[in-house]
């Protein structure tokens, strides 16, 4: 298993990525402002800035889902309601996680409690599921 839970707020316009971090008192893990190249990979440009905080910078080995996802909660359950304030003023939330699984790994266990918490705070939970096999023949 190799996982990586993260939160993301993308910004309205006019309001930036660095605004959150002051406005909530969490640092992000990372902070795109409007105008900057989406990717190295991409010509485009972000229309709106964007406040992400995850688990870790890349996903992580022999992690569960649960796991990744308790990291980023301690930091934002103790600020769900100004990150339900800043939803009101027309910010958008997602939970962004990505999962990768062999062939023969068990599936991704999400209990009720832990589901309970995620419910305190706002953002739909999006699951980027991939194949984790380097070593295909």
């Amino acid at each position: 298993m190799r996982t990586r839970a993260t939160f993301r707020l993308s910004c309205p316009p006019g309001r930036t990525g660095a605004e959150v971090s002051a406005r909530v008192g969490v640092a992000a893990s990372r902070v795109s402002e409007a105008g900057d190249e989406v990717s190295s990979r991409s010509t485009g440009v972000r229309e709106r800035a964007l406040w992400v905080l995850s688990s870790a910078q890349e996903p992580q080995d022999g992690v569960e889902l649960a796991e990744s996802l308790q990291v980023v909660l301690t930091h934002l359950e103790p600020v769900a309601s100004l990150l339900w304030k800043l939803v009101r003023e027309g910010y958008e939330a997602d939970w962004f996680c990505l999962v990768g699984s062999h062939a023969c790994e068990h599936a991704v266990e999400l209990d009720r409690d832990l589901l309970a918490r995620l419910l305190t705070l706002p953002g739909q939970l999006l699951l980027d599921v991939y194949a984790d096999d380097d070593d295909e023949s």
